[in-house]
């Protein structure tokens, strides 16, 4: 499946997609203003996982980061593409997005910038191939089935991976399958290699997966794969304090995410009834990027720099998602896709 959209469908469905709302919002903030003041407020994505988002949630941090008047409200999204989708229409203000469905959005014209890399991808995306199959390189994958969502970080490191390795498309057969589906097609043993995050992938490797690369491999070929931090520019305008605030305070968190991890395992292992072991696998496969590393010129830069390895590696993604089908329109720059100036304020 093709995350193709003309830019009416993309309209249409961010104006009609549902999404789930936290129902403890209005135990996190939502304060009557004060009188003559319109409300203030702040919607906040989260894919349910093991992110600093939830960690606010399970903590009730957000009064402390954004203020008692502020009301804070968690929607619940599913993928990439329900990101950009609530964010066209108005119903989500910052939310992690990897930079495959980002740059789908940006294409689509949508009106929002990355202001932070929110991780780094190391090895918490890897090529795993089954443990009998005799693969042990990525030119042993020619003539194989490899699945793998579509549309998504994996997709663009897998080809980028293939690509180096001197294999094209036609050499492989890429199967478009869903994180949820892709651990029992293992089992099945109808795929002989899947390329997957945590936490389908230490699955795979207890089933006996063998990991031949890592998405931090690319690194070595002047690629980042990262997730940053979106945020609708209507907001970012109006409420540029918020969105400081917001990333002061996941700076300190994924430091402490680091630092303390016992802490983080607790609360995140209560909050979402999941055992401590994945949470930890989770923790450990977690690389921040701290704000004065992101303004140098391998990350994001300062402000208007444009020789970024962050813009780099966007510039190759549109030539990719372009050559692929999945956008109709290469975008002739990338730089309003990117805006630093928030990190320039947090190392002032």
């Amino acid at each position: 499946m093709k995350l193709h959209l003309s830019r009416r469908e993309f309209s249409l469905t961010a104006a009609h997609m549902l999404l789930a709302s936290s129902a403890g919002g209005a135990l996190l903030g939502h304060a009557v203003p004060a009188f003559g003041q319109s409300p203030r407020a702040v919607r906040l994505g989260t894919f349910g996982a093991i992110d600093a988002q939830n960690y606010i949630r399970a903590k009730a941090l957000a009064p402390r980061i954004f203020g008692q008047r502020v009301s804070s409200d968690f929607v619940t999204v599913r993928a990439g593409s329900e990101v950009i989708s609530a964010m066209a229409g108005g119903s989500l203000d910052m939310c992690n997005i990897g930079s495959s469905p980002m740059m789908v959005g940006y294409a689509n014209g949508l009106k929002a910038s990355m202001v932070y890399v929110y991780k780094n991808i190391v090895d918490s995306e890897c090529l795993v191939v089954q443990g009998n199959s005799g693969i042990n390189t990525l030119a042993g994958l020619k003539g194989k089935k490899i699945g793998l969502p579509f549309n998504t970080s994996v997709h663009f490191a897998a080809v980028a991976a293939l690509r180096f390795a001197g294999l094209g498309l036609s050499d492989v057969q890429l199967i478009n399958m869903r994180a949820d589906q892709i651990a029992s097609a293992w089992q099945r043993r109808e795929i002989d290699a899947s390329y997957i995050w945590v936490p389908v992938l230490p699955r795979l490797t207890d089933d006996g997966g063998q990991i031949i690369f890592k998405t931090g491999d690319l690194n070595r070929q002047n690629l980042l794969i990262f997730d940053g931090l979106l945020v609708r520019d209507e907001f970012k305008q109006k409420s540029p304090d918020l969105v400081l605030a917001f990333l002061k305070d996941y700076e300190q968190i994924a430091r402490g995410f680091k630092q303390d991890p016992k802490e983080a395992v607790a609360t995140m292992t209560r909050f979402l009834n999941v055992d401590e072991a994945t949470v930890m696998r989770s923790l450990n496969t977690f690389y921040p990027v701290p704000a004065s590393e992101q303004l140098s010129s391998r990350w994001m830069g300062k402000p208007g720099e444009k020789d970024t390895g962050v813009l780099k590696t966007l510039q190759t993604q549109a030539r990719f998602l372009f050559d692929s089908g999945q956008i109709t329109v290469m975008p002739t720059e990338v730089g309003g896709l990117v805006d630093s100036s928030f990190l320039a304020k947090m190392v002032a």
